[in-house]
């Protein structure tokens, strides 16, 4: 008979310790025993391992790890809240833009200070691009960026109510109607259209790219025909009419939670430059 004893034998015949009892924290902070309530098993269970299981809005993750992720990723009424707070902003940023401008029409006074004074326009040109650096880097750094928002507004609206002085008062009124009427009309197709207008955005950048270039050659050939006035005018609209659908559409998918500055001015400038060629073509067949 042999002799030879298994070293594990006594360890392997010996029963096992049961696991620990799974513990949840009650709302007072304390520990209870949760067996029970899970058919006796010992072994806690994990809410997020059923993924038929949606969540909710105002389950226990807090909100704070909603911000900084794109608009898409968050709960409905979340998005809702972003894209209330944008147009909010830019709701009070046109309205600005409009006071300012009907203030130095309607005094011919103001007008003419304004047209004596053109040191301040250039001025408030190069404080609006210091304002507008200013809300990109303090985006997220409240009150600083609402105040620089402030700004920029009026500084833009000082330059656009001086232009526009220059102007008829149908044809101002005019351009305002149709650039508002376009962006309502391209803001209800881009809340509703399936298709995906944000791979566009490179086009549309060298289009204002080549905006740009052809303007500052018309700098130095100013007599050009009413052809090819309409036709700059012309192209430049389109090309921000495809700038709103973007950025409107960026508002709702790719932007985040905490960019509402930078959505708003993004809109803002689309609306401000579709409005300048809107009056620069109305305007050209006035002349005529």
């Amino acid at each position: 008979m042999s002799t030879h004893k298994d070293p594990l034998g006594d360890y392997a015949a010996a029963p096992s310790n049961p696991p620990p009892p799974a513990y949840n924290e009650d709302n007072n902070g304390l520990f209870t025993d949760n067996s029970a309530t899970t058919g006796g098993s010992n072994v806690p269970t994990n809410p997020y391992d059923d993924d038929t299981q949606a969540r909710s809005f105002g389950d226990n993750i807090p909100d704070d790890f909603k911000y900084s992720v794109n608009v898409a990723s968050c709960e409905l009424p979340l998005r809702q809240l972003f894209i209330r707070k944008v147009y909010s902003l830019l709701g009070v940023q046109l309205f600005a833009t409009l006071l300012v401008g009907f203030v130095i029409r309607s005094s011919s006074s103001i007008q003419s200070w304004c047209l004596n004074n053109l040191w301040v326009w250039y001025v408030s040109l190069f404080l609006s691009f210091g304002f507008l650096f200013g809300c990109y880097f303090k985006a997220r750094s409240y009150p600083i960026n609402l105040v620089l928002l402030g700004g920029f507004t009026f500084c833009e609206a000082y330059g656009i109510g001086l232009a526009t002085s220059l102007i008829e008062s149908d044809v101002v009124i005019n351009a305002v109607l149709l650039t508002f009427i376009i962006f309502i009309g391209l803001t209800l197709f881009t809340f509703q259209t399936k298709y995906d207008f944000t791979a566009w955005e490179s086009y549309a950048g060298l289009g204002v790219w080549i905006l740009f270039g052809w303007g500052f050659l018309m700098m130095f050939f100013p007599n050009q025909s009413s052809f090819v006035e309409n036709l700059y005018g012309l192209i430049g609209s389109l090309i921000f009419c495809v700038y709103i659908i973007i950025d409107t559409q960026k508002i709702m998918t790719v932007n985040h939670l905490d960019d509402e500055i930078i959505s708003c001015i993004q809109l803002y400038l689309d609306i401000i430059n579709l409005f300048l060629f809107i009056l620069r073509i109305l305007n050209n067949n006035r002349n005529d």
